[in-house]
Protein backbone atom coordinates (compact mmCIF):
# COMPACT_ATOMS: atom_id res chain seq x y z
CA UNK A 1 0.00 0.00 0.00
CA UNK A 2 2.22 2.84 1.28
CA UNK A 3 5.94 2.87 1.75
CA UNK A 4 7.40 4.42 4.89
CA UNK A 5 9.86 7.17 4.03
CA UNK A 6 12.03 9.46 6.12
CA UNK A 7 13.72 12.56 4.73
CA UNK A 8 16.22 14.58 6.78
CA UNK A 9 17.71 17.87 5.62
CA UNK A 10 20.43 19.90 7.32
CA UNK A 11 20.74 23.61 6.57
CA UNK A 12 23.39 26.03 7.79
CA UNK A 13 25.72 23.41 9.25
CA UNK A 14 27.44 20.12 8.55
CA UNK A 15 26.34 17.65 11.24
CA UNK A 16 28.84 15.42 12.96
CA UNK A 17 28.34 11.67 12.84
CA UNK A 18 27.07 11.86 16.43
CA UNK A 19 24.49 14.51 15.47
CA UNK A 20 23.39 12.54 12.39
CA UNK A 21 23.00 9.44 14.52
CA UNK A 22 20.96 11.30 17.16
CA UNK A 23 18.63 12.91 14.60
CA UNK A 24 18.20 9.58 12.78
CA UNK A 25 17.26 7.92 16.05
CA UNK A 26 14.67 10.61 16.83
CA UNK A 27 13.15 10.32 13.35
CA UNK A 28 13.15 6.52 13.61
CA UNK A 29 11.27 6.69 16.92
CA UNK A 30 8.67 8.98 15.35
CA UNK A 31 8.37 6.69 12.34
CA UNK A 32 7.70 3.74 14.64
CA UNK A 33 4.90 5.67 16.38
CA UNK A 34 3.41 7.24 13.25
CA UNK A 35 0.44 5.80 11.36
CA UNK A 36 1.20 2.98 8.94
CA UNK A 37 2.59 4.20 5.64
CA UNK A 38 3.52 7.65 6.96
CA UNK A 39 6.14 9.83 5.32
CA UNK A 40 8.34 11.93 7.62
CA UNK A 41 10.25 15.06 6.72
CA UNK A 42 12.67 16.74 9.08
CA UNK A 43 14.51 20.01 8.48
CA UNK A 44 17.25 20.90 10.95
CA UNK A 45 18.75 24.38 10.64
CA UNK A 46 21.43 26.33 12.44
CA UNK A 47 21.69 30.08 12.42
CA UNK A 48 24.40 31.61 14.56
CA UNK A 49 23.97 29.94 17.97
CA UNK A 50 20.37 28.72 17.47
CA UNK A 51 19.04 25.44 16.15
CA UNK A 52 15.60 25.24 14.61
CA UNK A 53 13.86 22.02 13.64
CA UNK A 54 10.66 21.36 11.79
CA UNK A 55 9.25 17.84 11.51
CA UNK A 56 6.18 16.92 9.51
CA UNK A 57 4.47 13.55 9.30
CA UNK A 58 2.22 13.01 6.29
CA UNK A 59 -0.18 10.09 6.55
CA UNK A 60 -3.61 8.88 5.51
CA UNK A 61 -4.70 9.69 9.09
CA UNK A 62 -3.67 13.33 8.68
CA UNK A 63 -0.71 15.65 9.01
CA UNK A 64 1.29 15.96 12.22
CA UNK A 65 3.63 18.93 12.58
CA UNK A 66 6.09 20.29 15.12
CA UNK A 67 8.67 23.04 15.24
CA UNK A 68 11.16 23.96 17.95
CA UNK A 69 14.07 26.33 18.50
CA UNK A 70 16.90 26.31 21.01
CA UNK A 71 20.61 26.63 21.66
CA UNK A 72 21.16 22.87 21.99
CA UNK A 73 20.04 20.37 19.38
CA UNK A 74 19.18 17.77 22.05
CA UNK A 75 16.68 20.17 23.65
CA UNK A 76 15.19 20.95 20.24
CA UNK A 77 14.73 17.27 19.36
CA UNK A 78 13.21 16.60 22.79
CA UNK A 79 10.66 19.37 22.13
CA UNK A 80 9.87 17.91 18.71
CA UNK A 81 9.34 14.46 20.21
CA UNK A 82 6.98 15.83 22.88
CA UNK A 83 4.93 17.85 20.41
CA UNK A 84 4.53 15.07 17.84
CA UNK A 85 3.83 12.42 20.48
CA UNK A 86 1.11 14.61 21.98
CA UNK A 87 -0.53 14.90 18.56
CA UNK A 88 -0.21 11.17 17.90
CA UNK A 89 -1.71 10.36 21.31
CA UNK A 90 -4.68 12.63 20.53
CA UNK A 91 -5.15 10.94 17.16
CA UNK A 92 -4.97 7.46 18.73
CA UNK A 93 -7.44 8.50 21.42
CA UNK A 94 -9.94 9.81 18.84
CA UNK A 95 -9.51 6.67 16.75
CA UNK A 96 -10.02 4.46 19.79
CA UNK A 97 -13.16 6.34 20.85
CA UNK A 98 -14.54 6.00 17.31
CA UNK A 99 -14.12 2.22 17.35
CA UNK A 100 -15.62 1.93 20.82
CA UNK A 101 -18.58 4.16 19.93
CA UNK A 102 -19.26 2.44 16.62
CA UNK A 103 -18.37 -0.99 18.02
CA UNK A 104 -16.55 -1.76 14.80
CA UNK A 105 -14.35 -4.84 14.71
CA UNK A 106 -10.70 -4.07 14.19
CA UNK A 107 -9.26 -5.95 11.27
CA UNK A 108 -5.99 -5.60 9.47
CA UNK A 109 -5.19 -1.90 9.02
CA UNK A 110 -8.21 -1.08 11.22
CA UNK A 111 -10.57 -1.58 8.30
CA UNK A 112 -14.19 -2.37 8.96
CA UNK A 113 -14.92 -6.03 8.37
CA UNK A 114 -18.10 -6.77 6.50
CA UNK A 115 -19.42 -10.29 6.38
CA UNK A 116 -22.07 -11.32 3.90
CA UNK A 117 -23.98 -14.59 4.16
CA UNK A 118 -25.98 -16.05 1.33
CA UNK A 119 -28.73 -18.57 1.82
CA UNK A 120 -28.86 -21.25 -0.85
CA UNK A 121 -32.58 -20.52 -1.22
CA UNK A 122 -31.80 -16.93 -2.31
CA UNK A 123 -32.27 -16.45 -6.00
CA UNK A 124 -29.39 -15.07 -7.96
CA UNK A 125 -30.41 -12.77 -10.81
Amino acid sequence: MFKDEVSIQYQGFHPSEFTRSHVSLVMSELQDEAPYGATLKGIFMRREDQFKATVTIYSSAGKFFATATGRKLKNVTDQILRQIRRQLEQWKSRRSRFYEREKLPRGANNQQIKEVYYDSSDSVA
